[in-house]
């Protein structure tokens, strides 16, 4: 009988850090099944029965974080499930592919990584859903889905039960790391992590916003309640020298914070590491309030300190990138089963 291959991470992995189950699909798996992504969730939602959040994953294409990363991974599709099924209008949107044009370059000053770095040249650009993959729901409706108890946020790097108002982050290098078998972080997000989220790019039908805000604003937009807005989410990432070597190939190719990319504490704290220009005043005063309640303020990003290589500040990324609290390493292969579905 033909099956479908998937990553599971069970509500209770890693010593119970994990609350929601979670479900990861390569999109390679889908394609040598013979299915559209939609009938990939359907498929799983009928073996799986539990409630779960789905994202299905292309690691031959592109995608970009919310303050204007770019990394070599992307989320093509993704559902919510529960009661073996998925919500025919609410529980799947699929994520049409983004062509390249000089015109999206000019627009959106972060995505010259698709051009300048070797990584990324001449591969798929997916980021979140278009009007087209939404409709027939109205424009303002998020890149959420919703099945039963589980709703996949944010083209699905934020799941939660909408009942018991438990909620896990999964961002873009956590994410990488489950689909290479690789190492990931797991803590609670903390302050620092809840104002990042906030400190988005301009970008067209960007992964939670489209053609919204920009660098140098805040998305959150809500003072010094924005480090409380996540910031006690348990988060599944990536270990930060991952995040540090893909912020350090956007900071290389001359990517300023503030004007090019978004000036979360992440990049920020990167920037004055290795010495590189940081656009002061690009950074409105709203932004500066969240950014100063978790530390980073422009006295402390202008103070002097020694300017440290690449390869320094990957090895001393635990050091320099803030966020995740009580964070602990796990092999992805000790929190994360592999599972087959019956089609």
């Amino acid at each position: 009988m033909a099956t479908l291959k998937y990553k599971l991470i069970p509500a209770g992995a890693a010593e119970g850090r994990v609350p929601i189950n979670l479900i990861f699909i390569n999109k390679r798996d889908v394609m040598a099944a013979g299915l559209t992504y939609r009938q990939a969730c359907e498929v799983i939602a009928k073996n799986f029965k539990e409630p779960a959040a789905i994202d299905v994953i292309d690691m031959d294409a592109i995608t970009v974080t919310s303050d204007g990363i770019v990394v070599d991974y992307a989320i093509v599709a993704f559902a919510s499930i529960d009661f073996g099924m998925i919500n025919r209008d609410f529980g799947f949107l699929s994520v049409t592919e983004q062509g390249y044009s000089e015109k999206l370059l000019a627009e959106e000053p972060h995505m010259k990584q698709w051009d300048a770095i070797d990584a990324y040249r001449g591969k798929q650009l997916f980021r979140g859903p278009n009007y087209e993959d939404r409709w027939p729901r109205a424009p303002h409706n998020e890149t959420q889905t919703i099945t039963g108890r589980i709703a996949n946020n944010n083209t699905g790097s934020e799941m939660m039960n909408v009942i018991d108002m438990t909620e896990v982050l999964v961002p873009a290098y956590g994410a990488i790391e489950i689909m290479k078998d690789g190492e990931v972080l797991i803590g609670v997000a903390g302050p620092e992590i809840s104002v990042g989220i906030g400190m988005v790019v301009f970008e067209t039908y960007g992964r939670i916003f489209h053609r919204s805000y920009g660098a140098g604003k805040t998305a959150h937009n809500s003072g010094e309640y924005a480090k409380t807005v996540k910031s006690d989410y348990p988060a599944i990432a990536g270990r930060k020298s991952t995040l540090a070597e893909y912020t350090l190939r956007a900071l290389e190719i001359g990517l300023v914070p503030g004007k090019d990319l978004g000036c979360s504490p992440a990049v920020l704290a990167i920037a004055k590491a290795g010495g590189f220009e940081i656009a002061y005043d690009n950074i409105e005063d709203r932004a500066w309030v969240e950014l100063n309640s978790v530390g980073i303020t422009k006295e402390w990003l202008q103070a002097p300190n020694e300017k440290l290589t690449h390869e320094q500040i990957v090895a001393k990324a635990d050091e320099i990138v803030p966020g995740i609290t009580d964070g602990k390493l796990f092999k992805v292969s000790d929190i994360c089963k592999v599972c087959e579905a019956e089609i």
